[in-house]
């Protein structure tokens, strides 16, 4: 087992949980503005990196104007879930940044040949999708009911998954190794332990915050179930783009773990899925 890798993901945990409980607990004003700030450094950051696997590849992409354009997602969000938006505005704001990325791939090309103009718009649009589409459900979870417990909620199935799926593949895994292309370090064992993770979770809510959520152990189990399958998925995902690039890690940025799309991949189908399944659950009950 590589014990450095897991002791950094220890450590790094073990700074991260206490600033979020701060965030979330003691600074919970303006809808968590701490919180969602992360969100938009993390979306720019992690979009800086996408741009850079497709570059690994020689790919032209707009590197600056794509990410900042994928700001506007979780920034759009924030001011959604604060009243000054209503839910329409991304039905506004996808169209005209993709047309603002077209513009620029065919009329300002900046000396590149017009035979480029395929795959720059192509993964211009790539970069500017994710992972801020994604991770802007992450904000907009400041706006469900109690929504200190709704974010906390969240960090902890996902970090439950990866943490349980981390040490027991790591450990005993070897022998269930699917091989897949994509990442053929992961098993069997390890996929197997992340969903008991998350459904550990799910156990110790029930437990400690019996009032929240508000749906009955059926819904929770499939809760757990259902973020178990979306945090391995986008794993996988993000695995098998840096794969493809060539490259082992989308970056630096965060010691022990690499680049930002290293540490948010997990996030990136579940924060959906957990916003509209507290959501909807919600307003049923």
């Amino acid at each position: 087992m590589n014990w450095k890798g897991f002791l950094s993901r220890i450590v790094l945990v073990g700074v991260a949980f206490p600033v979020f409980a701060v965030l979330i607990f003691v600074l919970p004003q303006f809808h968590h503005l701490g919180v969602n700030i992360i969100v938009v450094f993390g979306t720019i950051t992690g979009s800086f990196e996408m741009a850079a696997l497709f570059q690994a590849r020689k790919i032209p992409t707009s590197s600056v104007l794509a990410p900042v354009l994928a700001a506007g997602f979780p920034i759009g969000a924030y001011f959604e879930v604060s009243g000054y938006l209503p839910p329409a505005w991304l039905g506004i704001w996808l169209p005209v940044a993709v047309g603002i990325l077209l513009v620029r791939a065919v009329f300002f090309r900046g000396g590149r040949k017009l035979t480029t103009v395929l795959g720059y718009a192509s993964s211009s649009m790539f970069t500017f999708f994710y992972p801020g589409f994604f991770l802007a459900w992450i904000v907009r979870l400041s706006g469900l009911p109690d929504p200190s417990l709704s974010i906390l909620f969240f960090l902890c199935l996902v970090f439950g998954n990866d943490m349980s799926a981390y040490f027991a593949g790591s450990l005993w895994g070897a022998s269930t190794r699917l091989k897949l292309e994509v990442s053929p370090r992961k098993s069997i064992l390890g996929f197997s332990a992340g969903l008991l993770g998350s459904l550990i979770v799910v156990g110790l809510f029930a437990v400690v915050t019996p009032g929240f959520p508000r749906f009955g152990i059926p819904a929770r189990l499939a809760l757990g179930l259902c973020a178990g399958v979306t945090v391995i998925l986008g794993d996988l995902l993000e695995s098998g783009m840096k794969r493809s690039a060539g490259v082992k890690d989308s970056g630096g940025v965060i010691p022990g773990r690499g680049g930002m799309l290293d540490s948010v991949d997990s996030m990136i189908f579940t924060a959906p899925l957990f916003y509209y399944f507290i959501l909807l659950t919600a307003s049923q009950s």
